[in-house]
């Protein structure tokens, strides 16, 4: 497992709060899946990317899907939701090769209160561009990139994408005032303008700069961008507010089952 955020000399990427790699890896027959049994979150979306296996989840707002190979979960938890997630009971019985990668995302304060809501979107709902001759391939999981519109319905209009490129691939990559960028380079090797990419390496800069992602051969990488947030930021455990207040009141509203219970 890899997590490059947060991490000794980065705290927070605003807005991004959390990027964390599970896999690759195996799981053997009959295992016991995955360990996320029914937790809270308030303050923040959760985003999980789907590579190898699949992923149950369940929430106590009522959602329960299977997301498999490919796809992507949005959750926004905002006000407050408890959820589960887990791997199917074929997986369990069968094994199999097994990669996600969960990011989180931190909502201003004038949406911090808004509704929960959950999302599952499989591989076929997510459009994709080809560019560079088929050297490159981007799968477009939410917002707008060169008209091509991604599935994901994020609160805060993030755009985030996975950049499939062949050795020799070359691409552009979109770039907005006041927002900030992190690319997580999941397989392969990689160069940003020039500069090498360490495998497993997460780059957080600013993304009003023109910015050339270049495969030196076969390569994977997470693009997310996204409006800064400029807010003060206070955290424990899942739950991500501005004051501390307001984080003993997330756990005041939990114990007393403001956001709903789950037995999973």
């Amino acid at each position: 497992m890899y997590q490059p955020l947060p991490i000794n000399k980065l705290d927070y990427a605003d807005p991004f709060l959390l990027l964390h790699h599970h896999g690759p890896m195996t799981f053997e027959p009959d295992n016991a899946g995955l360990p996320f049994g029914p937790h809270p979150h308030r303050g923040f979306d959760t985003v999980t990317f789907i590579y190898e296996g699949n992923v149950v989840h369940h929430d106590s707002r009522g959602h329960k899907s299977t997301i498999e190979k490919g796809g992507v979960q949005w959750m926004s938890a905002a006000r407050g939701i408890v959820h589960s997630e887990n791997t199917s009971r074929d997986f369990q019985d069968a094994g199999g090769a097994f990669e996600i990668i969960q990011l989180w995302v931190n909502l201003p304060s004038s949406l911090k209160m808004s509704e929960a809501k959950y999302q599952g979107i499989q591989k076929d709902e997510i459009p994709e561009i080809i560019e560079n001759d088929g050297k490159v391939k981007v799968q477009i999981v939410s917002g707008n990139w060169n008209g091509t519109k991604g599935p994901a319905n994020s609160k805060t209009g993030i755009i985030a994408a996975n950049i499939y490129m062949k050795a020799g691939g070359k691409i552009e990559l979109p770039h907005f005032a006041n927002h900030k960028a992190i690319l997580y380079q999941r397989a392969g090797k990689a160069s940003l303008n020039g500069e090498s990419i360490i495998d497993r390496q997460m780059l957080y800069f600013e993304s009003e700069e023109k910015m050339i992602l270049e495969a030196q051969e076969d390569a994977a990488v997470l693009l997310c961008l996204g409006a800064s947030i400029n807010e003060p930021m206070t955290s424990q455990g899942p739950f991500v507010m501005n004051t501390k207040s307001e984080i003993i009141e997330a756990m005041r509203d939990y114990q007393m089952g403001k956001m709903g219970v789950l037995k999973d």
